[in-house]
């Protein structure tokens, strides 16, 4: 009996002792799925379960993973790809946080981070991001090939939008006098090119960009977009390869960008980008949250629009999302012929399966045409 009294005990010890140790391990786990401040490198323990997003992600417009910490499966745009990044607490609780959770997060500090890099009035502090020059030869020399500008109306679900523009809005008939205000331009990098590294006939990547202009709204609208590095990700080349197969022109907003310089007198009059037909996996989610948060359905025709600016978290989540990055960046990278602007973000969904979204980079002092915004967090 004594013997089996201290098998028992020690029995006992040990299914404790594990127990303790089962404890312990979950709460490490625990605190390493906080949302403290971690660097990017210790995210990646967790970072599948963390994001919950599938591998592939179909994000139209992302722009370059070289200027990107890869945060789970996301690719979120914010300066080096060695900065350490941290990950904070919201400051005020939003609906929105229980379904998005580290992701709503993740994009909302993110988006106050683009704003600290001086795109606002309010903030003095200027990037140290190169702003990218380019030449007429530029598109050659990067394997793009630009289409001829096809006139075309604006499309319908876009009417209501520009109407409130005070100056040069296209008018969207068939009809109209001003129907070759309207330019439709798809850029595709179908060529050989030299790469950052000085190769000469890197392959082409398959990347193509699709864009309206309208000069006389000053306004770019885009849709179907499919970065060169999202191409080479599909067409499965590894990761470590991609910097080396892409064109030093590749990145959305500069595209854009160098395509607006041929279509406008004054490239600095931009004031809207807009995108349409948002899909990826990560806007998509957001909008329709925020959507259901503030209109209780996730078809919003542009009359029941809902407009952000960027002291609000809706406001910061949009301006870091994949759709939303080319606005942060036009800021960014071409202050110099855009100067301050106060963003404002409007996002309606016309038919349910039409996720659109467009920016009002308004001047400082000036309000949105689109009305007053929602603000504050």
């Amino acid at each position: 009996m004594p013997t089996s009294t201290a098998s028992l005990g020690l029995r006992t010890i040990g299914v404790t002792l594990v127990a303790l140790v089962a404890i312990l391990a979950l709460l490490g786990t625990r605190k390493s799925l906080q949302i403290g401040h971690p660097s990017v490198k210790e995210v990646t323990v967790s970072q599948s379960a963390l994001f919950n997003v599938p591998a592939a992600l179909q994000i139209e417009t992302l722009e370059s993973t070289t200027n990107s910490a890869r945060l789970g499966n996301i690719a979120l745009p914010f300066g080096r790809q060695d900065h350490a990044f941290s990950f904070s607490p919201v400051s005020k609780w939003s609906p929105i946080k229980r379904v998005l959770g580290p992701q709503w997060e993740c994009l909302v500090e993110k988006g106050d981070k683009y704003i600290r890099q001086g795109v606002l009035p309010a903030f003095e502090g200027r990037s140290n991001f190169p702003t990218p020059a380019f030449t007429d030869a530029s598109f050659e020399q990067n394997g793009w090939q630009m289409s001829p500008p096809v006139d075309e109306p604006l499309p319908l679900h876009w009417e209501e939008a520009f109407k409130l523009v005070p100056e040069g809005a296209p008018a969207p008939d068939e009809d109209s006098e001003r129907e070759d205000d309207v330019s439709r331009v798809y850029m595709d990098q179908s060529l050989p090119f030299t790469n950052a590294q000085g190769q000469r006939d890197t392959p082409p990547t398959g990347g193509t960009y699709y864009g309206l202009y309208l000069p006389e709204a000053c306004a770019i609208i885009t849709s179907l977009s499919y970065s060169p590095t999202y191409s080479l990700e599909q067409a499965g080349v590894a990761d470590e390869e991609i910097s080396s197969r892409i064109p030093p022109l590749h990145q959305l907003s500069d595209v854009l960008w160098a395509v607006w310089e041929t279509m406008s007198y004054e490239p600095g009059n931009l004031r809207y980008y807009a995108v349409e037909g948002i899909s990826n996996a990560v806007a998509k989610p957001l909008m329709d949250e925020i959507f259901n948060a503030r209109r209780e359905t996730i078809v919003v025709p542009w009359a029941n629009r809902l407009t952000f600016d960027l002291n609000s978290q809706e406001g910061k989540a949009l301006f870091a999302s994949p759709n939303g990055i080319a606005a942060a960046w036009f800021l960014i990278h071409r202050a110099a012929d855009l100067g301050r602007r106060n963003p404002v973000v409007t996002i309606f969904n016309p038919d349910g399966d039409n996720r659109c979204m467009i920016w009002d980079l308004a001047p400082q002092g000036e309000p949105s045409v689109f009305g007053p915004p929602i603000t504050g967090g």
